[in-house]
Protein backbone atom coordinates (compact mmCIF):
# COMPACT_ATOMS: atom_id res chain seq x y z
CA UNK A 1 0.00 0.00 0.00
CA UNK A 2 1.39 3.44 -1.24
CA UNK A 3 2.22 5.66 1.32
CA UNK A 4 0.03 8.74 1.73
CA UNK A 5 2.42 11.89 1.23
CA UNK A 6 1.45 15.13 2.91
CA UNK A 7 2.41 18.49 0.76
CA UNK A 8 2.91 22.17 2.02
CA UNK A 9 -0.09 23.91 0.63
CA UNK A 10 0.57 27.48 2.76
CA UNK A 11 2.72 29.12 5.76
CA UNK A 12 0.80 30.53 8.28
CA UNK A 13 0.70 32.68 11.54
CA UNK A 14 -0.71 30.20 13.78
CA UNK A 15 -3.90 32.12 14.51
CA UNK A 16 -4.52 32.16 10.86
CA UNK A 17 -3.11 28.36 10.34
CA UNK A 18 -5.92 27.63 12.52
CA UNK A 19 -8.42 29.37 11.03
CA UNK A 20 -7.29 27.90 7.55
CA UNK A 21 -7.69 24.30 9.36
CA UNK A 22 -11.00 24.88 10.36
CA UNK A 23 -11.91 25.99 6.14
CA UNK A 24 -10.06 23.16 4.69
CA UNK A 25 -11.89 20.35 7.40
CA UNK A 26 -15.22 21.63 6.68
CA UNK A 27 -14.76 20.36 3.24
CA UNK A 28 -13.51 16.54 4.37
CA UNK A 29 -9.75 17.24 3.99
CA UNK A 30 -7.32 16.12 6.63
CA UNK A 31 -4.61 18.55 7.53
CA UNK A 32 -1.39 18.42 9.39
CA UNK A 33 0.68 21.48 11.14
CA UNK A 34 4.62 21.90 11.15
CA UNK A 35 5.89 24.36 12.98
CA UNK A 36 8.78 26.42 11.71
CA UNK A 37 11.81 27.95 13.14
CA UNK A 38 13.86 31.06 11.98
CA UNK A 39 17.73 29.39 12.20
CA UNK A 40 19.76 31.34 13.83
CA UNK A 41 17.10 33.56 15.45
CA UNK A 42 15.41 31.35 18.01
CA UNK A 43 12.13 32.91 16.70
CA UNK A 44 8.64 30.37 16.33
CA UNK A 45 8.35 32.08 12.69
CA UNK A 46 4.70 30.39 11.67
CA UNK A 47 3.27 26.85 10.83
CA UNK A 48 3.09 24.88 7.60
CA UNK A 49 -0.47 23.80 6.58
CA UNK A 50 -0.12 20.43 4.86
CA UNK A 51 -2.41 18.81 3.45
CA UNK A 52 -2.49 15.15 1.50
CA UNK A 53 -1.22 15.34 -1.89
CA UNK A 54 -4.48 13.66 -3.14
CA UNK A 55 -6.50 16.70 -2.04
CA UNK A 56 -4.40 19.60 -3.33
CA UNK A 57 -6.82 20.15 -6.89
CA UNK A 58 -9.85 20.62 -4.15
CA UNK A 59 -7.34 22.58 -1.55
CA UNK A 60 -6.76 24.70 -4.51
CA UNK A 61 -10.45 25.34 -5.39
CA UNK A 62 -11.14 26.41 -2.26
CA UNK A 63 -8.13 28.87 -1.93
CA UNK A 64 -8.88 30.46 -4.92
CA UNK A 65 -12.47 30.78 -4.46
CA UNK A 66 -14.67 32.81 -2.28
CA UNK A 67 -14.65 30.40 0.64
CA UNK A 68 -10.74 31.78 1.49
CA UNK A 69 -12.57 35.59 1.20
CA UNK A 70 -14.34 34.74 4.36
CA UNK A 71 -11.12 33.81 6.23
CA UNK A 72 -10.18 37.24 7.44
CA UNK A 73 -14.15 37.70 8.87
CA UNK A 74 -13.63 33.92 10.55
CA UNK A 75 -10.61 35.14 12.13
CA UNK A 76 -12.15 38.21 13.19
CA UNK A 77 -15.01 36.35 14.66
CA UNK A 78 -12.87 33.97 16.54
CA UNK A 79 -11.16 36.70 18.26
CA UNK A 80 -14.61 38.53 18.99
CA UNK A 81 -14.27 40.95 16.62
CA UNK A 82 -16.86 43.21 14.90
CA UNK A 83 -16.92 43.22 10.70
CA UNK A 84 -17.01 46.41 10.59
CA UNK A 85 -14.35 49.28 10.02
CA UNK A 86 -15.09 52.48 12.13
CA UNK A 87 -13.77 55.84 11.78
CA UNK A 88 -14.53 58.76 14.14
CA UNK A 89 -15.47 61.73 12.99
CA UNK A 90 -15.88 65.53 14.38
CA UNK A 91 -16.55 66.71 10.72
CA UNK A 92 -13.48 68.47 10.14
CA UNK A 93 -11.51 68.93 6.87
CA UNK A 94 -8.81 66.27 8.10
CA UNK A 95 -11.66 63.75 9.76
CA UNK A 96 -13.14 63.90 6.00
CA UNK A 97 -10.38 62.71 4.42
CA UNK A 98 -9.76 60.19 6.98
CA UNK A 99 -13.29 58.96 5.93
CA UNK A 100 -12.06 58.38 2.42
CA UNK A 101 -8.99 56.32 3.37
CA UNK A 102 -11.35 54.41 5.82
CA UNK A 103 -14.18 53.49 3.15
CA UNK A 104 -11.21 52.44 0.63
CA UNK A 105 -9.93 49.94 3.19
CA UNK A 106 -13.40 48.64 3.96
CA UNK A 107 -13.82 47.70 0.27
CA UNK A 108 -10.71 46.31 0.36
CA UNK A 109 -11.80 43.97 3.00
CA UNK A 110 -15.46 43.65 2.16
CA UNK A 111 -16.56 45.22 5.57
CA UNK A 112 -19.11 47.67 6.49
CA UNK A 113 -18.52 51.62 7.99
CA UNK A 114 -19.33 52.80 11.11
CA UNK A 115 -19.00 56.91 11.45
CA UNK A 116 -18.77 57.75 14.93
CA UNK A 117 -19.58 61.10 16.61
CA UNK A 118 -18.84 62.72 20.07
CA UNK A 119 -19.92 65.31 21.85
CA UNK A 120 -19.15 66.85 24.86
CA UNK A 121 -22.23 68.05 27.00
CA UNK A 122 -21.90 70.74 30.25
CA UNK A 123 -21.60 67.36 32.40
CA UNK A 124 -18.40 65.79 30.89
CA UNK A 125 -17.39 70.10 30.35
CA UNK A 126 -17.70 70.46 34.78
CA UNK A 127 -20.00 73.37 34.18
CA UNK A 128 -21.23 74.21 37.67
CA UNK A 129 -24.67 73.79 37.16
CA UNK A 130 -24.60 70.15 37.45
CA UNK A 131 -21.64 70.67 39.88
CA UNK A 132 -24.50 70.24 43.32
CA UNK A 133 -26.51 67.67 41.11
CA UNK A 134 -26.36 65.02 44.62
CA UNK A 135 -27.12 68.58 46.59
CA UNK A 136 -30.46 69.86 45.31
CA UNK A 137 -30.64 72.24 48.09
CA UNK A 138 -27.56 74.24 46.17
CA UNK A 139 -28.79 73.37 42.67
CA UNK A 140 -29.46 76.20 40.72
CA UNK A 141 -33.00 75.22 39.07
CA UNK A 142 -32.79 77.72 36.38
CA UNK A 143 -29.07 77.50 35.52
CA UNK A 144 -29.72 73.81 35.15
CA UNK A 145 -32.77 73.68 32.58
CA UNK A 146 -30.78 75.88 30.73
CA UNK A 147 -27.65 73.76 30.32
CA UNK A 148 -30.04 71.02 29.48
CA UNK A 149 -31.70 72.90 26.72
CA UNK A 150 -28.03 73.51 25.74
CA UNK A 151 -27.23 69.79 25.69
CA UNK A 152 -29.97 68.60 23.98
CA UNK A 153 -29.19 71.75 21.27
CA UNK A 154 -26.21 70.18 20.85
CA UNK A 155 -27.41 66.42 20.42
CA UNK A 156 -29.28 68.12 17.68
CA UNK A 157 -26.83 70.11 16.00
CA UNK A 158 -24.27 67.14 16.06
CA UNK A 159 -27.05 64.86 14.23
CA UNK A 160 -27.74 67.60 11.59
CA UNK A 161 -23.75 67.49 11.16
CA UNK A 162 -23.72 64.31 11.08
CA UNK A 163 -26.64 63.74 7.98
CA UNK A 164 -24.68 66.87 6.06
CA UNK A 165 -21.33 64.71 6.41
CA UNK A 166 -23.08 61.26 5.13
CA UNK A 167 -25.08 62.89 2.49
CA UNK A 168 -21.24 64.18 0.90
CA UNK A 169 -20.12 60.71 1.17
CA UNK A 170 -23.15 59.42 -0.57
CA UNK A 171 -22.92 61.74 -3.10
CA UNK A 172 -19.03 61.46 -3.81
CA UNK A 173 -20.13 57.58 -3.86
CA UNK A 174 -22.27 58.12 -6.48
CA UNK A 175 -19.82 60.47 -8.69
CA UNK A 176 -17.30 57.44 -8.20
CA UNK A 177 -15.32 59.19 -6.07
CA UNK A 178 -15.22 56.45 -3.31
CA UNK A 179 -16.33 53.38 -2.68
CA UNK A 180 -20.12 51.96 -2.80
CA UNK A 181 -20.11 50.47 0.67
CA UNK A 182 -22.51 50.63 3.30
CA UNK A 183 -22.11 52.52 6.31
CA UNK A 184 -24.09 53.60 9.64
CA UNK A 185 -23.89 56.16 12.31
CA UNK A 186 -23.36 56.73 15.88
CA UNK A 187 -23.80 59.72 17.94
CA UNK A 188 -22.40 59.65 21.78
CA UNK A 189 -22.21 61.79 24.59
CA UNK A 190 -19.05 61.89 26.21
CA UNK A 191 -15.19 62.22 26.13
CA UNK A 192 -14.06 61.38 22.59
CA UNK A 193 -10.86 58.89 23.33
CA UNK A 194 -13.28 57.93 26.06
CA UNK A 195 -16.02 56.92 24.00
CA UNK A 196 -13.55 55.31 21.31
CA UNK A 197 -12.53 52.99 23.84
CA UNK A 198 -15.27 51.95 25.31
CA UNK A 199 -16.87 50.53 21.61
CA UNK A 200 -13.66 49.52 20.33
CA UNK A 201 -13.99 47.17 23.86
CA UNK A 202 -17.56 46.29 23.77
CA UNK A 203 -17.50 45.67 19.56
CA UNK A 204 -14.07 45.29 18.23
CA UNK A 205 -13.86 46.64 15.13
CA UNK A 206 -11.23 44.84 12.49
CA UNK A 207 -9.84 48.48 12.01
CA UNK A 208 -10.26 52.10 13.36
CA UNK A 209 -9.71 55.01 10.85
CA UNK A 210 -8.64 58.22 12.73
CA UNK A 211 -7.90 61.66 11.25
CA UNK A 212 -5.22 63.78 13.33
CA UNK A 213 -4.07 67.31 12.88
CA UNK A 214 -0.94 68.77 10.57
CA UNK A 215 2.36 68.72 12.09
CA UNK A 216 2.20 72.45 12.49
CA UNK A 217 -1.31 72.30 14.67
CA UNK A 218 0.36 69.22 16.56
CA UNK A 219 3.03 70.88 18.65
CA UNK A 220 0.33 72.55 20.88
CA UNK A 221 -2.14 69.82 21.02
CA UNK A 222 0.35 66.38 21.43
CA UNK A 223 -0.52 65.94 25.13
CA UNK A 224 -4.33 65.23 25.79
CA UNK A 225 -4.63 64.49 21.89
CA UNK A 226 -7.33 62.33 21.31
CA UNK A 227 -5.62 59.83 18.90
CA UNK A 228 -2.87 59.36 20.82
CA UNK A 229 -4.97 58.46 23.98
CA UNK A 230 -6.55 55.75 21.39
CA UNK A 231 -3.42 54.78 20.03
CA UNK A 232 -2.22 53.88 23.70
CA UNK A 233 -5.22 52.31 24.84
CA UNK A 234 -7.32 50.25 21.78
CA UNK A 235 -6.38 46.86 21.28
CA UNK A 236 -7.54 46.80 18.07
CA UNK A 237 -5.35 48.25 14.55
CA UNK A 238 -5.89 51.63 14.36
CA UNK A 239 -4.49 53.87 11.10
CA UNK A 240 -3.81 57.55 12.16
CA UNK A 241 -4.44 59.49 8.82
CA UNK A 242 -2.60 63.52 8.55
CA UNK A 243 -4.42 66.55 7.93
CA UNK A 244 -1.61 67.12 5.02
CA UNK A 245 -1.92 63.36 3.80
CA UNK A 246 -0.84 63.91 0.22
CA UNK A 247 -1.68 60.39 -1.56
CA UNK A 248 -4.59 59.90 -3.92
CA UNK A 249 -5.16 56.53 -2.23
CA UNK A 250 -3.72 54.46 0.32
CA UNK A 251 -2.56 52.03 -2.38
CA UNK A 252 -0.12 55.28 -3.49
CA UNK A 253 1.60 54.24 -0.09
CA UNK A 254 4.74 52.06 -1.45
CA UNK A 255 8.06 52.89 1.51
CA UNK A 256 6.61 51.86 5.21
CA UNK A 257 9.29 52.01 8.37
CA UNK A 258 8.50 48.91 10.71
CA UNK A 259 9.27 48.89 14.34
CA UNK A 260 10.31 45.27 15.52
CA UNK A 261 9.93 43.75 19.06
CA UNK A 262 12.32 40.64 17.82
CA UNK A 263 9.81 38.13 18.59
CA UNK A 264 7.09 36.16 16.99
CA UNK A 265 4.69 39.21 17.25
CA UNK A 266 6.27 41.12 14.48
CA UNK A 267 5.95 37.72 11.88
CA UNK A 268 2.47 38.22 12.81
CA UNK A 269 1.87 41.92 12.76
CA UNK A 270 3.71 41.82 8.87
CA UNK A 271 0.97 38.87 7.96
CA UNK A 272 -1.82 41.13 8.98
CA UNK A 273 0.02 44.48 7.40
CA UNK A 274 0.40 42.36 4.04
CA UNK A 275 -3.28 40.84 4.51
CA UNK A 276 -4.77 44.34 5.65
CA UNK A 277 -3.38 46.53 2.72
CA UNK A 278 -2.72 44.04 0.29
CA UNK A 279 0.24 45.25 -0.57
CA UNK A 280 2.02 44.21 -4.09
CA UNK A 281 4.97 46.23 -4.14
CA UNK A 282 5.83 48.02 -0.72
CA UNK A 283 9.36 48.35 0.40
CA UNK A 284 9.52 47.45 3.96
CA UNK A 285 12.07 49.31 6.53
CA UNK A 286 12.56 46.55 9.73
CA UNK A 287 14.20 49.21 12.66
CA UNK A 288 14.54 47.15 15.87
CA UNK A 289 13.38 48.77 19.01
CA UNK A 290 14.84 46.64 21.92
CA UNK A 291 15.61 47.57 25.99
CA UNK A 292 18.60 45.28 25.62
CA UNK A 293 20.72 46.53 22.62
CA UNK A 294 22.92 42.74 22.07
CA UNK A 295 25.41 41.83 19.14
CA UNK A 296 22.29 39.36 18.32
CA UNK A 297 19.94 41.64 16.90
CA UNK A 298 21.57 42.48 14.06
CA UNK A 299 20.94 38.77 13.48
CA UNK A 300 17.96 38.26 14.48
CA UNK A 301 16.32 41.20 12.60
CA UNK A 302 18.33 39.56 9.82
CA UNK A 303 16.94 36.72 9.94
CA UNK A 304 13.31 38.27 9.98
CA UNK A 305 14.51 40.24 6.74
CA UNK A 306 15.48 36.83 5.35
CA UNK A 307 11.84 35.06 6.40
CA UNK A 308 9.93 38.41 5.08
CA UNK A 309 11.68 38.40 2.06
CA UNK A 310 10.58 34.82 1.19
CA UNK A 311 7.33 34.15 2.32
CA UNK A 312 6.13 37.99 0.43
CA UNK A 313 8.10 38.00 -2.69
CA UNK A 314 6.48 40.91 -4.39
CA UNK A 315 7.35 43.07 -1.46
CA UNK A 316 10.69 43.92 -0.51
CA UNK A 317 12.39 44.32 2.75
CA UNK A 318 15.72 46.03 4.27
CA UNK A 319 16.96 46.79 7.87
CA UNK A 320 18.35 49.80 9.77
CA UNK A 321 20.02 49.42 13.26
CA UNK A 322 20.16 52.30 15.63
CA UNK A 323 21.68 52.78 19.07
CA UNK A 324 19.58 54.71 21.83
CA UNK A 325 21.52 57.09 21.86
CA UNK A 326 21.75 57.95 18.05
CA UNK A 327 17.80 56.34 17.32
CA UNK A 328 16.21 59.78 16.94
CA UNK A 329 18.88 61.21 14.54
CA UNK A 330 19.14 57.78 12.82
CA UNK A 331 15.38 57.45 12.44
CA UNK A 332 14.67 60.86 10.55
CA UNK A 333 17.98 60.28 8.48
CA UNK A 334 16.12 57.15 7.49
CA UNK A 335 12.98 58.92 6.55
CA UNK A 336 14.49 61.62 4.51
CA UNK A 337 16.40 59.30 2.43
CA UNK A 338 14.20 56.55 2.03
CA UNK A 339 11.17 58.50 1.45
CA UNK A 340 9.64 56.36 4.24
CA UNK A 341 5.31 57.60 3.56
CA UNK A 342 4.26 55.25 6.47
CA UNK A 343 5.17 54.35 10.29
CA UNK A 344 4.12 50.97 11.54
CA UNK A 345 4.27 50.60 15.17
CA UNK A 346 3.26 46.76 16.86
CA UNK A 347 1.44 48.29 20.11
CA UNK A 348 2.12 46.41 23.05
CA UNK A 349 0.09 47.50 26.22
CA UNK A 350 3.26 49.14 27.21
CA UNK A 351 3.96 51.29 23.86
CA UNK A 352 7.03 49.90 22.53
CA UNK A 353 8.64 53.63 21.37
CA UNK A 354 7.96 54.22 25.68
CA UNK A 355 10.73 51.25 26.00
CA UNK A 356 13.39 53.96 24.76
CA UNK A 357 11.75 57.24 25.15
CA UNK A 358 9.08 58.59 27.76
CA UNK A 359 5.57 58.71 26.33
CA UNK A 360 5.48 62.16 25.12
CA UNK A 361 8.40 61.74 23.59
CA UNK A 362 7.62 58.55 21.85
CA UNK A 363 4.32 60.49 20.67
CA UNK A 364 6.42 63.58 19.42
CA UNK A 365 8.55 61.45 17.34
CA UNK A 366 5.43 59.58 15.59
CA UNK A 367 3.05 62.78 15.37
CA UNK A 368 5.79 65.32 14.52
CA UNK A 369 5.36 64.72 10.55
CA UNK A 370 3.18 64.46 8.37
CA UNK A 371 2.52 60.86 6.96
CA UNK A 372 0.31 57.77 8.64
CA UNK A 373 1.06 55.32 11.21
CA UNK A 374 -0.90 52.17 11.37
CA UNK A 375 -0.50 50.46 15.08
CA UNK A 376 -1.14 46.77 15.12
CA UNK A 377 -1.93 45.66 18.69
CA UNK A 378 0.42 42.32 19.78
Amino acid sequence: MATERFITLAIHTYTRAVTLRRILESHGIEVKFENLVLTGADIASGVRVKINEKNLALALKIVESGDLASLSKEEMRLAGISGNVLIPVDFSPYSGLAAGVGLQLAAILRLDVVFMHTFATSYFGGNLAYSNVLDPGEMNVEANIAEMEADRDMQAESERLMKEFTDRIRRRQEAGELPDVKFTTTISEGIPEEVIQEYCRLTPPALVVMGTRGKNKKEEELVGSVTAEVLDSCRVPILAIPENFGKESIDDIKKVAYFCNLDQQDIISIDTLMRLFDFPQVEVTLIPVNERAGSRIREKVGSLCEYFTKNYPGARFSTAIFSEKEFREGFEDLVKDKGIEMLIVPNKKRNILSRLFNPGIAHKLLFERDMPMLALPV
